[in-house]
Order: C-alpha cells, then sequence, then structure tokens
C-alpha cells in the first residue's frame, strides 16, 4: 500500500476534526440523557406502508436503528445474517455482492441466473432490488434495517414467499452536518467514510457521500505474490448525492442518486472431495423403483499421476476439509461491480388522503476476470482424443482393430499419449442487468380505520456471457473392456495411461428480460377505535401479472445454429389476514394468515424441449403461511419479549439441482419444482435494560423443513418412472437453529462522554448447499460447519471536540478466530467438490467525528 493511499482516510478525519474545532460551541443535553433513568427506545417501522411502534406491528419483524447500524458495521444483506431469528445469509461462491438469502427456511436455492427470481425479496429505499448482486449500501446513510418474515405478497409483492428485507436511509438534515470516520485494521484495512449536509437552502436540503474501503486477501495464494490480489481482497469506492424539498408544506419530493465500485478476489475455494470412479448404483428411496445416481469420474487417481507447474501446490491437491491458510489458485482475477441508480420518491398530503410514488432505475454491470474453482493450481497429464486412444499400445494388439492400418501400427506404438495443461475448473463471466421500477400508493386514515391501495409495475433486462472451463477424467481402460471383448483385459493392461483428461471449454450466453405488474389493497379495522385498544382486524389483496422471456444463444461447446428461446406468462392473486388483541398498552397478540407467490421463469442451462429450440420454464411457487405471535413490553419499559410460531405449506418449491452438463461442456444446475414442504417454527427476539449501565439483547430461531413430495424421474431416459425422494431431500443454505446473543455496556463519564462496549456472540447450526446426494454425490460431506462468531467492541463517544461530537473505538469480528466452511460446490459427475471458509479474525480500530445532527 502506497504512503498516499494510507493518508486518505486519515485525511479525512483530520480534516473533520479540524472543523469541528473551528466550529462555534452548541448547546447540548447530554447530561439530560445521561441523569433519566434508561428504558428501552420506541422502534418506529414501516413495514405496513406507515410509521408504527414495531410492538403494533401484527407480523414478525426485526428492526435495527441508526445507532445500532453503525456500532455493528452493517455494509450490506450479508451482515444482517444471525441478527434476526431464522435469518441466514451467505455470500456468493465467485464473489461480489451477491448473495443466497434464507428467511424461515425459504431460500432462492443459491442460483445466481437471471431467469430465476429471489425468495426474499431486498428493497433499498422503497425500490425493489431485482438481483442481490445491485445493492450498493456500503456508502448510505441508514435511519434503519427492517427484517420481515413470513410472506409478504400483499404490499411487497411476489417473490417474498420467506420475506424481505428493507434498508431505509435517513433524509437530508435540516441543518449543516459533516460526519467523517478513518478505520484501519490488520489485514491491510482501511477505510474513510465522509458526508456533508448543507442544511436547507432555499427550501431544498442536500447531502453528499462518499466511501472508500479495502482489505488485503484472507489467505494466501501462493502462486500471487501481491497481497492486496490474494483470496477475499477487496477494493470499494462509493459516492450518493441526496435531496429533499418541500412541497406547499403538505408534501415533498426526495431525489437519491447513488453509485458504487466494487473490485474483490474471489474467496478461496479450497479442494474437500476426489471422487474415486467407484460405481453407484441405483438409489431405493421407500422400496420404490431405483433412482439413477450421477457417476462420478476418478479423478483422485488422475490428480495422484499428474505433475504440477508449481511443485508446492501437488500438496494442496489432496482433499482436505481442515482450513488452510495457504492455497494454489493460478486464475484468480478481480470480480467488478459497478452498480448505480436513480431513486425518486414524490409524496402529498391532500388532508382525506395521501399519495406517494416511487420510481427508480439501476443499472449493475459485473465482470468476473477468472475464478479457479478447484484451489490446486494448474496441473499437467495425459490428455484423451480419440485419435489418440492407441497410441502406445504393442504393434501385435493394434493388428486385432481393424480400423488401423498394417503401415500405422508401427507409428501409432511409438507415439506417446498427448498431454494437456489446465485445471479442473475455472470460470469467467461478465453480466449485465438493468432495472426499472414505480409504485403509486394512496392511503389514508379515520377515526377506525386505516386504508391503502396502490398499483406496481417492474421491468428488467439481464444478460451474462459465462465461460467455463472443465477437465473430464475418464477411464479408458473402462472403454477397452466395454468395446474389445476377450481382447479387453489385454488393451488394459497394456495401457500406457489409464486415466487421461477431457479438456472442454464452454460458453453460457444468454439474454433474459421481465415484466411485472400489480395492484393491491390492505385495510385495518380498529373495532372499538383506534385509540381504545381491544381488537382490530387487517386484510389484503394483490392481484399480480408476471412476463418472462429468455434467448439463450449458446449452452455448451458449441454454437447452435438457432438460439433457443422461451416466453412464460405467471399470475397470481395472494392475500393477507390479522388479528391483533390488544390486552393492555404492555400485551398484545396477533394471529396471522398469508399466501405468498414466487414468479416462474427459466434456467438458462436448462436443455430445450426435445426435438425444437423451445426452452421450458419452470412453475411459479404458491406458500400459504399461518402465525401467531405475542408481543409484550414490560417492567417500565425494561423488558421487550416477542414471541412467533408458524408453519407454512409450501407448494411447487423450486430448487436449484447440479448437474455436469445441462448441455455438452457446461457445469450448471436444473431448476426443478419439488412439489410440497412444510415448515414449522418458533421465533423468539428480546431485550432487557439490566441496570443503567448494561442491557441484553438476543434472538432465538428454529425451522424444521420436512418434504412431503419431491418427486423425479428415475432416470433420464423419456418415459422412466416418476418416484418420490422426499424423505432424503435437504434444504439448501438454511440452519435448523439460529441464535444470537449481546451483552451492551455504557457508562457515563465526566465532560458527557461515555465508555461504550458490546459483545455478541452468533450462532447457526450447519447448513447444507444442496437437496440431496443423488445429483451431488459429496452433499452430506461438504454440509457446512455450525457457525459459532463471537463479536466486541469497546470504545469512548460523545467526545466534545468545540461544536463537534467524536468517537473512538476498537473493534473484533471473529475473536477466537473460527474457520468456519461455509458454502460448497458439488461438481457431480466431474468427480470433486470444495467449497470456502469465512472470513479470520479482523480487527481494527475506527475513530469517527460529527458536527450537527
Amino acid at each position: 500500500m502506497t504512503i498516499r493511499k494510507q493518508s486518505i482516510a486519515l485525511s479525512i478525519s483530520i480534516g473533520a476534526l479540524a472543523l469541528g474545532l473551528a466550529a462555534p460551541a452548541q448547546a447540548q443535553d447530554a447530561k439530560a440523557d445521561d441523569n433519566a433513568e434508561v428504558s428501552l427506545d420506541e422502534i418506529i417501522v414501516t413495514a405496513q406502508k406507515r410509521a408504527q411502534n414495531l410492538q403494533e406491528v401484527p407480523i414478525a419483524i426485526s428492526a435495527l436503528g441508526a445507532e445500532k447500524i453503525a456500532q455493528l458495521g452493517v455494509r450490506d444483506t450479508r451482515d444482517i445474517s444471525g441478527l434476526a431469528p431464522n435469518v441466514t445469509i451467505v455470500r456468493s461462491v465467485t464473489g461480489g455482492s451477491g448473495a443466497a438469502i434464507s428467511i424461515r427456511g425459504i431460500s432462492g436455492g443459491g442460483s445466481e441466473s437471471f431467469g430465476l427470481d429471489q425468495a426474499n425479496a431486498v428493497y433499498v429505499d422503497g425500490i425493489y432490488i431485482g438481483r442481490s448482486g445491485a445493492t450498493a449500501l456500503d456508502v448510505m446513510d441508514l435511519e434503519r434495517v427492517e427484517v420481515l418474515r413470513g410472506p409478504q405478497g400483499t404490499l411487497f409483492g411476489r417473490n417474498t414467499t420467506g420475506g424481505a428485507i428493507s434498508f431505509i436511509s435517513r433524509d437530508p438534515s435540516q441543518d449543516l452536518r459533516i460526519a467523517a470516520s478513518g478505520t484501519g485494521g490488520n489485514r491491510g484495512q482501511w477505510a474513510g467514510r465522509i458526508s456533508l449536509d448543507t442544511g436547507s437552502i432555499l427550501g431544498i436540503r442536500t447531502s453528499f457521500s462518499y466511501a472508500h474501503s479495502q482489505q488485503n486477501g484472507t489467505v494466501d495464494n501462493i502462486l500471487q505474490p501481491d497481497n492486496a490480489k490474494d483470496p477475499g481482497a477487496r477494493k470499494l469506492d462509493s459516492f450518493r448525492a441526496a435531496l429533499k424539498a418541500d412541497l406547499g408544506g403538505t408534501g415533498s419530493i426526495r431525489y437519491i442518486f447513488d453509485y458504487s465500485r466494487n473490485e474483490i478476489r474471489s474467496p478461496a475455494f479450497q479442494l474437500t472431495n476426489l471422487a474415486d470412479g467407484t460405481a453407484r448404483p441405483p438409489l431405493v428411496v421407500d422400496g420404490q423403483a431405483g433412482v439413477t445416481q450421477t457417476q462420478v469420474a476418478p479423478v483422485q487417481q488422475y490428480i495422484a499421476a499428474a505433475t504440477f507447474a508449481n511443485p508446492a501446490c501437488k500438496a494442496l491437491a489432496v482433499p482436505d476439509r481442515q482450513y488452510r491458510s495457504q492455497i494454489c489458485l493460478d486464475d484468480d482475477g478481480p470480480v467488478i461491480d459497478k452498480i448505480w441508480g436513480h431513486n425518486l420518491q414524490i409524496q402529498n398530503d391532500f388532508g382525506g388522503f395521501q399519495v406517494k410514488l416511487t420510481a427508480g432505475y439501476r443499472n449493475w454491470s459485473a465482470r468476473n476476470t477468472g475464478s479457479d474453482l478447484d484451489g490446486m493450481g494448474a496441473f499437467q497429464g495425459p490428455m484423451f482424443t480419440s485419435a489418440s486412444l492407441f497410441n502406445g499400445m504393442p504393434a501385435s494388439l493394434l493388428a486385432f482393430v481393424p480400423s488401423i492400418p498394417a503401415v500405422a501400427r508401427a507409428t501409432i506404438a511409438a507415439a506417446p499419449v498427448p498431454t494437456t495443461t489446465q485445471s479442473l475448473f475455472d470460470t469467467s463471466n461478465t453480466r449485465h442487468h438493468k432495472q426499472f421500477s414505480q409504485e403509486l400508493e394512496v392511503s389514508g386514515k379515520t377515526d377506525s380505520l386505516d386504508w391503502v391501495v396502490g398499483g406496481f409495475y417492474f421491468w428488467e433486462k439481464g444478460s451474462e456471457l459465462n465461460y467455463q472451463n472443465s477437465g473430464f477424467v475418464l477411464d479408458t481402460n473402462a472403454t477397452f473392456l466395454a468395446n474389445f471383448g476377450a481382447l479387453g483385459p489385454s488393451f488394459a493392461a497394456a495401457n500406457p495411461a489409464r486415466y487421461r483428461l477431457v479438456p472442454t471449454l464452454g460458453l453460457l450466453e444468454y439474454t433474459t428480460s421481465a415484466e411485472s405488474s400489480a395492484l393491491y389493497g390492505q385495510a385495518t379495522w380498529y373495532v372499538g377505535g383506534r385509540d381504545a385498544g381491544g381488537l382490530s382486524l387487517t386484510g389484503g389483496l394483490r392481484y399480480t401479472w408476471d412476463n418472462k422471456h429468455m434467448i439463450r444463444q449458446q449452452s455448451g461447446a458449441t454454437r447452435p445454429s438457432t438460439p433457443a428461446t422461451g416466453d412464460a406468462s405467471f399470475k397470481r392473486l395472494t392475500w393477507n389476514a390479522m388479528a391483533r388483541y390488544e390486552f393492555s398498552s404492555e400485551v398484545n397478540a396477533y394471529l396471522r394468515a398469508a399466501s405468498g407467490y414466487r414468479s416462474g421463469g427459466f434456467n438458462a442451462p436448462d436443455t430445450t424441449q426435445v426435438g425444437t429450440s423451445t426452452l421450458l420454464p419452470f412453475d411459479s411457487e404458491k406458500i400459504m403461511s399461518y402465525e401467531a405471535g405475542i408481543k409484550t413490553e414490560l417492567l417500565d419499559r425494561h423488558l421487550r419479549l416477542n414471541l412467533a410460531g408458524y408453519h407454512n405449506n409450501y407448494k411447487d418449491l423450486a430448487v436449484a439441482v447440479p448437474v455436469p452438463t445441462a448441455s455438452a461442456g457446461v457445469f450448471g444446475s436444473r431448476i426443478v419444482n419439488a412439489g410440497k414442504v412444510n415448515y414449522t417454527g418458533v421465533e423468539v427476539e428480546g431485550q432487557a435494560v439490566l441496570t443503567d449501565n448494561f442491557t441484553i439483547d438476543g434472538n432465538f430461531g428454529y425451522v424444521d423443513v420436512q418434504y412431503k413430495e419431491f418427486n423425479i424421474p428415475t432416470s433420464g431416459a423419456v418415459g422412466s418412472p416418476i418416484v418420490n425422494i422426499a424423505s432424503i431431500s435437504k434444504p439448501g443454505y438454511t440452519s435448523k437453529y439460529t441464535g444470537n446473543i449481546a451483552l451492551n455496556a455504557v457508562f457515563p463519564l465526566p465532560g458527557g462522554m461515555r465508555l461504550v462496549g458490546r459483545a455478541g456472540y452468533t450462532y447457526e447450526s450447519p447448513k447444507y448447499s444442496f437437496s440431496n446426494s443423488i445429483s451431488a454425490p459429496f452433499n452430506e460431506q461438504v454440509r457446512s460447519d455450525a457457525r459459532k462468531t463471537v463479536d466486541a467492541q469497546i470504545g469512548l463517544d460523545r467526545i466534545a471536540l468545540g461544536g463537534a461530537q467524536a468517537e473512538v473505538k476498537v473493534w473484533v469480528r471473529n475473536l477466537t478466530n473460527q474457520h468456519q466452511f461455509v458454502r460448497a460446490v458439488d461438481f457431480g459427475s466431474l468427480g470433486y467438490a470444495g467449497g470456502f471458509f469465512s472470513e479470520p479474525r479482523m480487527y481494527g480500530a475506527t475513530v469517527s467525528v460529527k458536527i450537527g445532527h
């Protein structure tokens, strides 16, 4: 790192400190806060399109306020994992901003194909983000994060069958405000962030923010001498501008522009399993007809005899589930995400009703210049070609092959088996995505009624160019034994290279587009009046229309003369019914029934309809959810305890199943509709004030996932019998148990300062990456480790610097330096599997300063 780079973050903080010291002193009321009795703050959320106390919303919802967001260092959706019950989030395999989100056991299956929608929606300032990689949160001034669990099909629409995560930024300040922070830490971490609010000028408030962060890699790639280019390294620059203007005293207009450039190195892919080619017999499930299992290549034998370009990499070619601090990646270029977008919100209060328009456009481009997904570097070994099958065989045996002329036998017998130098699997891709959405909502309220009606429109278009370079190990002895009768054993005994690699360069190229529109309405009736407490009833409806289109130019090693195409339409009515009863201002309970819908679509690598160039869509998913909960705020707001129990009936669950080649030459995944699945779970969230100095917060989640129907054919043959493999199916990317607990401490100090600290523990039980072992042979072996993470921090805040306030804190993530295996890839018939581990211990110090509020 150059001295110039190191000075940027420092300069941001020092400059803001100087501004703070030079600013005129301002009145402070921290003393009054310190003398007040500590109690839990009220949490305001907008989960039902209006501002409400979280305790009064009859759904399961978790919320993080601005102070907690800053304290926890929430940067994107992945930082939410474990902070709400039954919510787990795992990062993308090849890096970037993508993630596999699971809420209440329901996930998107981990596929990053543009043809597959998410099961859990992400919203940023009211804009639905069609692809998880297209968020840009690092530069946002977050006011709060809301995590809604359970189907949100009425107000948030399709693709929220598991739930929704909503990020809400603060409005530009009415007054001058300057905030800056600088961070330094281990592994080359440094970051700087500055934001400026100009205050109200001619009735217009504006804010501008810039952020930079970077760190070195977390695992040493011995083929790469630069730590800044090791796996896990990243560099991010973001800019954001926002303005808000009042309109006639009853309305407002808000506009936001954001831009982000994220350059990362993919996480270190470590080899964990190699197959030896042992035959896998048909699997009999519950006495039904045997199901053909994916046969695996004899990779273990080939790799054992291979010559490595770097001898140090040979030891890393031995599979190991234990964490390695060194790895060999011969193709590990940067993954560069560029994201930008516009957000426009116009609202006005007309007295009897309010109108709000939210419109947004987002553009995301991602370029992965190369990811090595075998962790062993390049190697050299025998290569298979049809023309060289008999090379090196004795001329006496070649005499029994009619297709070989007598004059060629000596030449072929003396010819060596050709060799190849490459990896088992590496990939690169280029993606482009753009989306436009707008939503118009009209709402109102009376003494006994809240209501909202609205319309929603969404359009997106995406394209992907994905190159895949793979190697399939072929046992040529099997060829001789199967095709040369009595001479087969002689050829096998004389074979100079039994195991040979078939190199394949494949390409997946496609373009997809989609449109969605919806009409919705919801109303809440306060039976005895809004302020009377007692019973309130809520009902809502939403009707959604979806249209999907895909053109696939290539999926495999050769380009077809005619592109494959697919068109599909889906529509669905979803509804929501809730009853809430307020026993007192401290205790209320609710019942909820809701339906949800996740649109169907196309999986780009899937094969076409037999004899045509038509892509076949997978069906939409449907969910019926039942929930009961109780929310309490007791002991004069010193204890908040919320409980929820739920049961979901899911139909036509779309699951990504790995297949070696959806078309020849490409490793991909096939989307199938599993049939019926039941989810049953409980959730507990709590906060308590222990003393004036200590508070505690935590959550616990449990989900039991039971497949009732998972129907698949016994083989790939047309007309093969269908069997139900529900009893051996596993939920992907889902933890049966989740939990988080944290102790918070605040001690007042002279001069209005405070000593603040937090220590937290997060637990997530192991997760499967695939639904079964039939097509993912190593599914059981590559199940993730349990997450057991301790984070801690301590610091001083409210440090008076003239008219400014400063804060200094030291922090550590993963205090005990756990190395947990978090996500896997099973390459099916290619015969190996691997994955990556969690980040090691990260620690550092942050200095921040703020002028204004």
